[in-house]
Protein backbone atom coordinates (compact mmCIF):
# COMPACT_ATOMS: atom_id res chain seq x y z
CA UNK A 1 0.00 0.00 0.00
CA UNK A 2 1.49 3.01 -1.16
CA UNK A 3 2.23 5.83 1.49
CA UNK A 4 1.73 9.32 0.12
CA UNK A 5 3.50 12.69 1.96
CA UNK A 6 1.55 15.06 4.03
CA UNK A 7 0.84 17.81 2.24
CA UNK A 8 1.73 20.85 5.27
CA UNK A 9 0.25 24.57 3.87
CA UNK A 10 -2.60 25.80 1.34
CA UNK A 11 -2.69 26.76 -2.02
CA UNK A 12 -3.20 30.55 -2.90
CA UNK A 13 -6.47 29.79 -4.69
CA UNK A 14 -7.56 27.71 -1.55
CA UNK A 15 -6.46 30.78 1.09
CA UNK A 16 -8.27 33.34 -1.31
CA UNK A 17 -11.45 30.72 -1.25
CA UNK A 18 -11.78 30.90 2.39
CA UNK A 19 -11.13 34.74 2.60
CA UNK A 20 -13.75 35.22 0.09
CA UNK A 21 -16.03 32.75 2.00
CA UNK A 22 -15.13 34.95 5.11
CA UNK A 23 -16.29 38.38 3.53
CA UNK A 24 -19.33 37.21 2.64
CA UNK A 25 -20.46 35.68 5.99
CA UNK A 26 -19.07 38.64 7.39
CA UNK A 27 -21.29 40.71 4.97
CA UNK A 28 -24.08 38.65 6.11
CA UNK A 29 -23.26 39.50 10.04
CA UNK A 30 -22.73 35.54 10.27
CA UNK A 31 -19.72 36.45 12.59
CA UNK A 32 -18.96 32.54 13.97
CA UNK A 33 -19.75 30.87 10.60
CA UNK A 34 -17.17 33.96 9.07
CA UNK A 35 -14.54 32.52 11.80
CA UNK A 36 -14.90 29.22 11.00
CA UNK A 37 -13.62 29.92 7.36
CA UNK A 38 -10.61 31.87 8.88
CA UNK A 39 -9.88 28.77 11.30
CA UNK A 40 -9.65 26.61 8.12
CA UNK A 41 -6.57 28.65 7.91
CA UNK A 42 -5.18 28.75 10.81
CA UNK A 43 -5.21 25.12 10.92
CA UNK A 44 -2.71 24.70 8.52
CA UNK A 45 -0.99 28.16 8.77
CA UNK A 46 -1.31 29.18 12.51
CA UNK A 47 0.82 32.43 11.84
CA UNK A 48 -0.82 33.48 8.57
CA UNK A 49 -1.14 38.01 10.10
CA UNK A 50 -4.19 38.38 7.31
CA UNK A 51 -6.39 35.90 8.66
CA UNK A 52 -4.99 36.40 12.30
CA UNK A 53 -5.95 40.18 11.80
CA UNK A 54 -9.84 39.59 10.37
CA UNK A 55 -9.99 37.03 13.32
CA UNK A 56 -9.13 39.91 15.77
CA UNK A 57 -11.67 42.25 14.22
CA UNK A 58 -14.91 39.78 14.60
CA UNK A 59 -13.88 39.15 17.85
CA UNK A 60 -13.59 42.84 18.51
CA UNK A 61 -17.46 43.40 16.85
CA UNK A 62 -18.48 40.75 19.09
CA UNK A 63 -17.36 42.31 22.20
CA UNK A 64 -14.65 39.01 23.37
CA UNK A 65 -11.48 42.02 23.70
CA UNK A 66 -8.88 39.93 25.25
CA UNK A 67 -9.43 37.26 22.48
CA UNK A 68 -9.26 39.51 20.22
CA UNK A 69 -5.99 40.91 21.45
CA UNK A 70 -4.73 37.18 21.69
CA UNK A 71 -4.85 37.37 18.04
CA UNK A 72 -3.59 40.60 17.20
CA UNK A 73 -0.70 39.84 19.47
CA UNK A 74 0.35 36.91 17.71
CA UNK A 75 -0.24 38.18 14.64
CA UNK A 76 2.51 40.94 15.61
CA UNK A 77 5.08 38.28 16.97
CA UNK A 78 4.78 36.87 13.26
CA UNK A 79 5.08 40.39 12.07
CA UNK A 80 6.12 43.35 13.56
CA UNK A 81 5.75 46.11 10.67
CA UNK A 82 1.91 45.16 10.29
CA UNK A 83 0.22 48.07 11.22
CA UNK A 84 -3.50 46.29 10.88
CA UNK A 85 -1.83 44.09 13.78
CA UNK A 86 -0.94 47.42 16.41
CA UNK A 87 -4.31 49.05 15.27
CA UNK A 88 -5.76 46.02 16.22
CA UNK A 89 -3.48 46.16 19.74
CA UNK A 90 -4.69 49.40 20.43
CA UNK A 91 -8.49 48.81 19.46
CA UNK A 92 -8.10 46.25 22.07
CA UNK A 93 -6.84 47.97 24.52
CA UNK A 94 -9.12 50.53 23.89
CA UNK A 95 -12.47 48.33 24.49
CA UNK A 96 -10.29 47.16 27.38
CA UNK A 97 -10.43 50.63 28.78
CA UNK A 98 -6.64 50.54 28.82
CA UNK A 99 -6.26 54.13 27.11
CA UNK A 100 -3.01 55.18 28.07
CA UNK A 101 -1.80 51.75 26.01
CA UNK A 102 -3.74 52.03 22.97
CA UNK A 103 -2.68 56.08 22.34
CA UNK A 104 0.82 54.47 22.71
CA UNK A 105 0.44 51.46 20.06
CA UNK A 106 -1.92 53.96 17.65
CA UNK A 107 1.38 56.74 17.76
CA UNK A 108 4.01 54.18 17.05
CA UNK A 109 1.80 54.17 13.94
CA UNK A 110 1.59 57.48 13.18
CA UNK A 111 5.40 58.25 14.03
CA UNK A 112 5.44 55.91 10.63
CA UNK A 113 2.74 56.89 8.86
CA UNK A 114 0.73 60.07 9.71
CA UNK A 115 -1.70 59.69 7.37
CA UNK A 116 -2.78 55.87 8.76
CA UNK A 117 -7.11 55.95 8.91
CA UNK A 118 -7.07 53.46 11.64
CA UNK A 119 -4.45 55.08 13.86
CA UNK A 120 -5.77 58.05 13.17
CA UNK A 121 -9.31 57.28 13.98
CA UNK A 122 -8.05 55.16 16.64
CA UNK A 123 -6.67 58.02 18.60
CA UNK A 124 -9.94 60.28 18.10
CA UNK A 125 -11.72 57.68 20.02
CA UNK A 126 -9.95 57.42 22.76
CA UNK A 127 -9.61 61.16 22.89
CA UNK A 128 -13.23 60.83 22.71
CA UNK A 129 -13.96 58.32 25.24
CA UNK A 130 -11.61 60.31 27.93
CA UNK A 131 -13.50 63.60 26.61
CA UNK A 132 -11.18 65.72 25.13
CA UNK A 133 -14.07 66.25 22.49
CA UNK A 134 -12.07 69.27 20.73
CA UNK A 135 -8.66 66.90 20.22
CA UNK A 136 -11.00 63.97 19.14
CA UNK A 137 -12.69 66.47 16.22
CA UNK A 138 -8.99 67.17 15.19
CA UNK A 139 -8.44 63.65 14.38
CA UNK A 140 -11.99 62.87 12.97
CA UNK A 141 -11.00 66.15 10.35
CA UNK A 142 -7.80 64.96 9.32
CA UNK A 143 -9.40 61.45 8.34
CA UNK A 144 -12.12 63.28 6.77
CA UNK A 145 -9.38 65.88 4.62
CA UNK A 146 -7.97 62.77 3.33
CA UNK A 147 -11.83 60.17 2.73
CA UNK A 148 -14.45 63.13 2.82
CA UNK A 149 -17.20 60.29 2.93
CA UNK A 150 -15.34 58.27 5.61
CA UNK A 151 -18.11 56.98 7.73
CA UNK A 152 -16.42 56.08 11.17
CA UNK A 153 -14.74 59.72 11.07
CA UNK A 154 -18.50 61.02 10.71
CA UNK A 155 -20.19 59.29 13.69
CA UNK A 156 -17.15 59.97 15.43
CA UNK A 157 -17.28 64.20 15.19
CA UNK A 158 -20.99 63.67 15.39
CA UNK A 159 -20.94 61.64 19.01
CA UNK A 160 -18.21 64.22 20.13
CA UNK A 161 -20.62 67.26 19.06
CA UNK A 162 -23.50 65.29 20.85
CA UNK A 163 -21.26 65.25 24.05
CA UNK A 164 -21.30 69.05 24.72
CA UNK A 165 -24.83 69.15 23.48
CA UNK A 166 -24.38 70.25 20.25
CA UNK A 167 -27.76 68.27 18.64
CA UNK A 168 -28.71 70.07 15.76
CA UNK A 169 -24.93 69.88 14.56
CA UNK A 170 -24.47 66.22 15.48
CA UNK A 171 -28.18 65.11 13.51
CA UNK A 172 -26.77 66.75 9.97
CA UNK A 173 -23.62 64.64 10.42
CA UNK A 174 -25.69 61.21 11.62
CA UNK A 175 -27.92 62.17 8.39
CA UNK A 176 -24.65 62.36 6.34
CA UNK A 177 -23.73 58.96 7.42
CA UNK A 178 -27.30 57.50 6.31
CA UNK A 179 -27.28 58.78 3.12
CA UNK A 180 -23.85 57.12 2.51
CA UNK A 181 -25.10 53.39 4.39
CA UNK A 182 -29.05 53.68 5.01
CA UNK A 183 -29.05 51.02 7.93
CA UNK A 184 -25.38 52.27 9.70
CA UNK A 185 -26.13 51.23 13.05
CA UNK A 186 -23.95 53.89 14.72
CA UNK A 187 -26.21 56.76 13.34
CA UNK A 188 -29.11 55.58 14.27
CA UNK A 189 -28.14 54.82 17.48
CA UNK A 190 -26.62 58.30 17.88
CA UNK A 191 -30.06 59.79 15.99
CA UNK A 192 -31.89 57.45 18.85
CA UNK A 193 -29.91 59.69 21.81
CA UNK A 194 -29.94 62.65 20.06
CA UNK A 195 -33.62 62.59 20.09
CA UNK A 196 -33.50 61.02 24.08
CA UNK A 197 -31.51 64.15 24.97
CA UNK A 198 -34.20 66.44 23.43
CA UNK A 199 -37.17 64.71 24.50
CA UNK A 200 -38.46 64.17 21.24
CA UNK A 201 -39.48 60.50 23.01
CA UNK A 202 -41.45 59.28 19.47
CA UNK A 203 -38.69 60.26 17.04
CA UNK A 204 -36.24 58.75 19.72
CA UNK A 205 -37.61 55.35 19.71
CA UNK A 206 -37.98 54.87 15.68
CA UNK A 207 -34.15 55.50 15.37
CA UNK A 208 -33.91 52.97 17.84
CA UNK A 209 -36.52 50.64 16.29
CA UNK A 210 -34.50 51.17 12.84
CA UNK A 211 -31.27 49.86 14.37
CA UNK A 212 -32.95 46.99 16.35
CA UNK A 213 -33.75 45.70 12.79
CA UNK A 214 -30.70 46.08 11.42
CA UNK A 215 -28.97 44.12 14.82
CA UNK A 216 -31.65 42.94 17.10
CA UNK A 217 -28.92 41.96 20.13
CA UNK A 218 -26.71 45.44 19.45
CA UNK A 219 -26.08 46.74 22.95
CA UNK A 220 -26.81 49.97 22.59
CA UNK A 221 -29.74 50.44 20.82
CA UNK A 222 -31.21 48.26 23.60
CA UNK A 223 -29.85 50.67 26.29
CA UNK A 224 -31.10 53.54 25.07
CA UNK A 225 -34.76 51.53 24.65
CA UNK A 226 -34.66 50.65 28.12
CA UNK A 227 -34.04 54.42 28.74
CA UNK A 228 -36.33 55.33 26.75
CA UNK A 229 -39.43 53.39 28.64
CA UNK A 230 -37.72 54.31 31.82
CA UNK A 231 -38.13 57.93 30.90
CA UNK A 232 -41.84 56.99 30.40
CA UNK A 233 -42.30 55.68 33.15
CA UNK A 234 -42.81 52.31 31.53
CA UNK A 235 -40.96 50.75 34.45
CA UNK A 236 -41.85 46.33 33.68
CA UNK A 237 -40.89 47.00 30.05
CA UNK A 238 -37.21 48.76 30.91
CA UNK A 239 -36.84 46.12 33.23
CA UNK A 240 -37.34 43.49 30.63
CA UNK A 241 -34.72 45.33 28.00
CA UNK A 242 -32.14 45.55 31.00
CA UNK A 243 -32.25 41.95 31.58
CA UNK A 244 -32.01 40.97 27.94
CA UNK A 245 -28.63 43.18 27.79
CA UNK A 246 -27.74 41.36 31.39
CA UNK A 247 -28.19 38.03 29.64
CA UNK A 248 -25.75 39.12 26.44
CA UNK A 249 -23.20 40.96 28.63
CA UNK A 250 -23.96 40.36 32.50
CA UNK A 251 -21.00 42.88 33.26
CA UNK A 252 -22.51 45.62 30.78
CA UNK A 253 -22.35 48.52 33.98
CA UNK A 254 -24.61 50.68 32.33
CA UNK A 255 -27.38 47.96 32.39
CA UNK A 256 -26.66 47.23 36.22
CA UNK A 257 -27.20 50.58 36.93
CA UNK A 258 -30.23 51.04 35.00
CA UNK A 259 -31.61 47.78 36.29
CA UNK A 260 -31.06 49.28 39.58
CA UNK A 261 -32.96 52.25 38.90
CA UNK A 262 -36.14 50.26 37.66
CA UNK A 263 -36.10 48.27 40.91
CA UNK A 264 -35.88 52.12 42.73
CA UNK A 265 -39.13 52.82 41.33
CA UNK A 266 -40.55 49.70 41.32
CA UNK A 267 -39.38 49.87 45.50
CA UNK A 268 -37.16 46.58 45.71
CA UNK A 269 -34.33 48.40 47.18
CA UNK A 270 -32.75 45.42 48.31
CA UNK A 271 -32.34 43.88 44.60
CA UNK A 272 -31.22 47.10 43.88
CA UNK A 273 -28.80 47.39 46.15
CA UNK A 274 -27.30 43.96 45.02
CA UNK A 275 -26.94 45.45 41.10
CA UNK A 276 -25.51 48.45 42.14
CA UNK A 277 -23.05 46.45 44.34
CA UNK A 278 -21.86 43.81 41.21
CA UNK A 279 -21.85 47.46 39.22
CA UNK A 280 -18.80 48.65 42.00
CA UNK A 281 -17.41 44.65 41.47
CA UNK A 282 -16.81 45.69 37.73
CA UNK A 283 -15.64 49.54 38.55
CA UNK A 284 -15.72 50.69 42.01
CA UNK A 285 -15.47 54.30 41.55
CA UNK A 286 -18.86 54.26 39.30
CA UNK A 287 -20.50 57.60 40.11
CA UNK A 288 -24.26 56.45 39.18
CA UNK A 289 -23.20 53.21 41.14
CA UNK A 290 -21.85 54.98 44.13
CA UNK A 291 -25.27 57.97 43.90
CA UNK A 292 -27.41 55.62 43.87
CA UNK A 293 -26.17 52.98 46.55
CA UNK A 294 -26.36 56.03 48.80
CA UNK A 295 -29.70 57.10 47.95
CA UNK A 296 -31.02 53.25 49.05
CA UNK A 297 -28.97 53.82 52.90
CA UNK A 298 -30.05 57.14 52.80
CA UNK A 299 -33.39 56.10 52.89
CA UNK A 300 -32.83 52.84 55.01
CA UNK A 301 -30.99 55.26 57.92
CA UNK A 302 -34.04 57.43 57.71
CA UNK A 303 -36.69 54.55 57.73
CA UNK A 304 -34.60 53.12 60.97
CA UNK A 305 -35.07 56.77 62.75
CA UNK A 306 -38.52 56.74 62.06
CA UNK A 307 -39.11 53.47 63.74
CA UNK A 308 -36.74 54.18 66.66
CA UNK A 309 -38.78 57.42 67.02
CA UNK A 310 -42.08 54.98 67.21
CA UNK A 311 -40.38 52.97 69.43
CA UNK A 312 -39.95 55.44 71.84
CA UNK A 313 -42.91 57.41 71.42
CA UNK A 314 -44.20 53.69 72.45
CA UNK A 315 -42.29 52.77 75.01
CA UNK A 316 -42.83 56.33 76.67
CA UNK A 317 -46.39 55.19 77.03
CA UNK A 318 -47.51 54.25 80.84
CA UNK A 319 -50.62 52.64 79.70
CA UNK A 320 -52.23 50.54 77.11
CA UNK A 321 -55.17 52.59 76.66
CA UNK A 322 -52.55 55.40 76.24
CA UNK A 323 -50.40 53.08 73.82
CA UNK A 324 -53.64 52.49 71.62
CA UNK A 325 -54.08 56.22 71.85
CA UNK A 326 -51.06 57.81 70.47
CA UNK A 327 -50.78 54.85 67.52
CA UNK A 328 -54.26 55.93 66.45
CA UNK A 329 -53.21 59.52 66.62
CA UNK A 330 -50.01 58.46 64.85
CA UNK A 331 -52.08 56.62 62.07
CA UNK A 332 -54.16 59.63 61.49
CA UNK A 333 -51.00 61.77 61.08
CA UNK A 334 -50.54 62.15 57.41
CA UNK A 335 -47.05 62.88 57.61
CA UNK A 336 -45.96 60.37 59.77
CA UNK A 337 -47.65 57.42 58.21
CA UNK A 338 -45.78 58.14 54.57
CA UNK A 339 -43.13 56.24 56.71
CA UNK A 340 -44.88 54.68 58.82
CA UNK A 341 -43.16 50.68 58.46
CA UNK A 342 -44.42 48.24 61.07
CA UNK A 343 -46.83 45.60 60.21
CA UNK A 344 -50.19 44.37 61.85
CA UNK A 345 -47.67 41.49 63.26
CA UNK A 346 -45.07 43.92 64.72
CA UNK A 347 -47.10 45.95 66.72
CA UNK A 348 -48.91 43.51 67.96
CA UNK A 349 -45.63 42.05 69.13
CA UNK A 350 -44.69 45.42 70.59
CA UNK A 351 -47.91 45.54 72.61
CA UNK A 352 -47.49 42.25 73.84
CA UNK A 353 -44.07 43.21 74.75
CA UNK A 354 -45.54 46.48 76.57
CA UNK A 355 -48.17 44.60 78.47
CA UNK A 356 -45.23 42.02 79.85
CA UNK A 357 -43.19 44.85 80.81
CA UNK A 358 -46.15 46.33 82.70
CA UNK A 359 -47.21 43.13 84.35
CA UNK A 360 -43.21 43.01 85.60
CA UNK A 361 -42.89 46.75 86.57
CA UNK A 362 -46.27 46.26 88.96
CA UNK A 363 -45.69 46.51 92.34
CA UNK A 364 -46.37 43.08 94.49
Amino acid sequence: MPIFPSVYGLTNLEETQYLDNFTRLYQEKKFDESIVELDKILESEPDNVTALNKKGSILLTQGKYVTALQNFEKAFTADPKNFDSINGIGYSYYYLDRYDDAIKQFESVLKKDNRNIGALLGSGNVLLKIEQYDDAILFFNIVLKIDPNNIDALNGNANALLAVNQYKLSLILYDKVLEIDLDNIDALNGKGQVFLELNQYEQSRSAFLAAQEVEPDNTITLLGLAELNFLEEKNIKSQKIYEKILSIDPDNIQALIGEASVLIELGRFDEALEYFDEALEIDPYNLDALNGKDRIMEDKVNDSLDLILLVTIIGSVTSVISFCVVLFKIKENSELKTKLILSNEQIEDLVDKMMKNMAKTKPK
